[in-house]
């Protein structure tokens, strides 16, 4: 599915393909294990299989006022992380734009995708902005509107309110500024909104931009294990 036809699915659509795929995800996730659950000589990149360069700046988490804290990627990841151990946090790394449309509407699906997977996938959000367009730039305090959906001029190519992009409140998605592109760069994103799907060592397991027919809920549905889940709807 291709992001502007994503970013127009309904929460009832995402809903039954979450029932549907949980039942064909175990044979293909168990392949992606064997492959990628050591991190021994791994080289960087962003490519199924390799360790994205690291992303380092500041976070900021729903409901926190403008508190913003110091975040290191790196430091999320279980680099002694074996196969079979579900104990473990995954996580979805998310390039998105405060001023992109396709991200105020895919904004109801990572909603969605978050609360679902809470307690096994960490969803982390890298805000950027681009250089190249005056209609691309934000704020912190446009960032945390966005993330918490609340009443702020400035989103949407700048012309619109932050509390009308879909979906409710991220409370379970993690905020990174990027807005010098710097993270943007180092993964060599072109677009917003790109998604991957890292493993708990930090390993990419899924790149959007390499899996043109597949969307993030497929995505998601063949890499992580439900097993044992607490969370979720």
């Amino acid at each position: 599915m291709k992001m502007n036809e994503l970013a127009k699915t309904t929460r009832a659509e995402s809903d039954s393909r979450i029932g549907s795929m949980l039942t064909v995800s175990g044979v293909f996730f168990v392949a992606v294990i064997l492959v990628f659950s050591t991190t021994d000589a791994i080289p960087i990149g962003v490519d199924e299989g390799e360790m994205p360069p690291n992303i380092k700046g500041e976070s900021h988490v729903a409901e926190a006022g403008n508190v913003w804290n110091d975040f290191d990627l790196y430091s999320l990841f279980q680099s002694n992380w074996t196969e079979g151990d579900y104990n473990s946090t995954w996580f979805v790394v998310e390039f998105m734009s405060t001023d992109c449309p396709v991200c105020m509407s895919f904004s109801d699906e990572i909603e969605e995708l978050s609360e679902y997977w809470f307690g096994r996938v960490q969803f982390i959000a890298v805000a950027v902005d681009f250089q190249f367009s005056d209609e691309f730039t934000s704020t912190p305090e446009e960032i945390i509107a966005f993330q918490e959906k609340t009443d702020f001029e400035g989103c949407n190519h700048g012309k619109g309110n932050c509390n009308t992009r879909d979906g409710g409140p991220h409370n379970k998605v993690l905020y990174v500024d990027d807005r010098d592109g710097s993270s943007m760069d180092d993964w060599g994103v072109q677009g917003t909104p790109t998604s991957y799907v890292l493993l708990p060592n930090g390993v990419v397991a899924w790149n959007q931009k390499n899996n043109p027919g597949q969307d993030l809920i497929e995505g998601l549905m063949e890499i992580v294990p439900t097993d044992g889940m607490g969370g979720g709807v």
